[in-house]
């Protein structure tokens, strides 16, 4: 039950293309990113309103207001009936603030870091532990009445973070009720990005990081009862949280850069992503998976190419990666049988009615010479037929074939001519290999008075078998073979029948012509038919392996690049 088993075509599915990476790539790529510290750091403050409400203020103007003082220079035993900083906040009319970054928590061995995505057995949504690298709260009480000042300044401790888990909906649909389709549209632009960085972890973490995706975070490593848990469960979960997630925002600012990569060859238009937690034997998620099962649950992206209509979400009957593959890829690309031979035929295109024929004939008797002549002609450049068979190896043929006859007396007992030409090609997939066959067959029948003979005086054929890899760029690499076949007939009569009626004179005359005509047209087919294809992924993905599942799904395994 690997990506072997890949049958996109099936009814079920039909997306044109999948990228699916495992639980343990995700989060060993995602910290590798994170560890950068390239997310930027989020300052937010609070004022008191003249009916004693918060209401949000920039950084800078509050240092402004407070005449220089920086909450978070404050130190946390300062006293605030002495210290002319927190005098200044006062006047301020300072509450509370908050300073935190996205990214690995210090303090932590790389082993024990909590996974930030976890992929369970609810298929539209995954579990997002937002982790920082920094974050400091702080808190002002004025006092009054019986109350006196209060100072409350803490930071994530090291060793101990601070972690803030929730469920992000993962479902990127606007036609169900989603929180997505909630959103205005040019925040949705943002979370289904369609371009070159559609794929990478950061793009995830963006989206991950969407507070309008998200249930309200709970908080680990905080005691409930401890008077931080209250700060933040009021300020960061309550009025901030609830505040981006109507603006449909980053909860921290996340920001993600733009990826230059190689230009796919199918354009992304549409995507939806979905879980698929590790199957059994059986088919069926595993109920209570162990944590190395769990690594192997894989995040689907669900694609849709060109303008094709995408899908519902619907769980596979496969695991895109087993346990004995984890240590060589990350996940995999699968495209479409109907999707890749699509391509094919649009590469095949130019070159195939150049060899479909439209015979004409003409067959005259001249009284006054007491003879028959003889004339033909084959225009190439007609329009083949094609089917896309929908099981089986074959994943493609053509087909044109006509048909051209003429006679000069009764029933041609003068003179006879028929000429049928018939162009076939099939295109299979199997294995590492895409082999394309051309047939070209040209009968011919021709009589004189009595005196017929007929046969294919054209019958070649052609095999292209295209041997497959892919470059870490995710351009297929194709090694080309080429054999010709021919099968030709010469179908001369007896030298005493051609005596009388010159008929193998005629024949000679029709084979040359036709084979002068037929031999620069039908030729190998360019190894750039499959080689211009560009796997989507880019500079996301690292490629490794390329060959069709058992039902004609062109597949490439894949490793995540470094992310920065």
């Amino acid at each position: 039950m690997t990506a072997q088993k890949s049958n996109l075509t099936s009814p079920k599915y039909g997306y044109d293309f999948v990228v699916a990476t495992t639980q343990a790539s995700i989060n060993a790529t995602m910290k590798a990113y994170l560890s950068a510290l390239t997310q930027p750091v989020v300052t937010v403050c609070y004022v008191a309103d003249h009916l004693g409400n918060p209401v949000l203020i920039d950084y800078d103007q509050l240092k402004k207001n407070a005449h220089g003082s920086d909450p978070f220079a404050v130190p946390a035993n300062a006293d605030p009936n002495t210290s002319q900083d927190l005098r200044n906040l006062v006047e301020a009319r300072f509450m509370m603030g908050f300073r935190a970054q996205i990214g690995l928590p210090p303090g932590l061995a790389p082993g024990v870091i909590p996974d930030i995505v976890v992929l369970g057995s609810n298929t539209a949504s995954v579990t997002y532990n937002l982790l920082c690298s920094k974050f400091s709260v702080v808190k002002l009480t004025p006092g009054g009445g019986y109350s006196p000042p209060s100072w409350f300044s803490q930071s994530q401790p090291a060793g101990n973070p601070w972690i803030f888990q929730s469920k992000v909906d993962l479902r990127l649909s606007t036609t169900s009720p989603t929180a997505y389709s909630k959103l205005p549209p040019a925040v949705q632009k943002q979370i289904k990005n369609l371009g070159a960085g559609a794929f990478t972890v950061q793009q995830l973490l963006f989206d991950l990081d969407n507070a309008a995706l998200q249930t309200v975070p709970t908080i680990k490593n905080v005691p409930p009862g401890d008077p931080l848990y209250s700060v933040l469960q009021q300020f960061f979960l309550g009025a901030y949280f609830a505040q981006m997630r109507q603006n449909g925002s980053p909860v921290l600012g996340c920001t993600i850069k733009e990826t230059k990569a190689p230009v796919s060859t199918l354009t992304l238009t549409d995507l939806n992503l979905e879980v698929l937690p590790f199957l059994g034997t059986n088919g069926q998620p595993i109920l209570n998976p162990t944590a190395a099962q769990q690594d192997l649950a894989a995040l689907s992206y669900l694609c849709a190419a060109d303008g094709n209509p995408l899908p519902a979400a619907v769980p596979f009957a496969w695991n895109w990666v087993e346990a004995n593959e984890q240590s060589d890829f990350d996940g995999v690309v699968a495209i479409n049988r109907n999707t890749f031979a699509n391509y094919f035929r649009r590469q095949l295109a130019p070159y195939v009615p150049s060899n479909c024929y439209l015979p004409t004939v003409r067959v005259t008797y001249d009284a006054a010479k007491v003879a028959t002549s003889y004339a033909w002609s084959m225009t190439p450049g007609q329009a083949p037929s094609f089917t896309m068979p929908a099981t089986g190896p074959t994943v493609l043929t053509f087909h044109y074939g006509a048909d051209a006859v003429d006679q000069a007396g009764l029933n041609g007992d003068l003179g006879k001519m028929q000429v049928r030409p018939s162009y076939d090609i099939s295109v299979t997939f199997t294995g590492k290999t895409i082999k394309v066959v051309q047939h070209l067959v040209v009968y011919l029948y021709v009589r004189s008075l009595a005196t017929s003979t007929d046969g294919n005086v054209v019958d070649l054929t052609v095999t292209d078998t295209y041997a497959l890899a892919v470059g870490q760029d995710g351009r297929l690499v194709a090694n080309l073979t080429t054999t010709k076949q021919d099968d030709s007939k010469n179908p001369s009569v007896d030298p005493f029948l051609n005596f009388w009626t010159d008929l193998n004179k005629i024949i000679g005359a029709v084979e040359n012509w036709l084979r002068a005509v037929i031999s620069p047209s039908l030729k190998a087919m360019p190894v750039s038919a499959a080689q211009n294809f560009v796997f989507p992924g880019g500079r996301t993905f690292a490629f490794k392996d390329a060959g069709f599942s058992d039902f004609g799904d062109l597949i490439s395994h894949i490793t995540y690049t470094d992310p920065s």
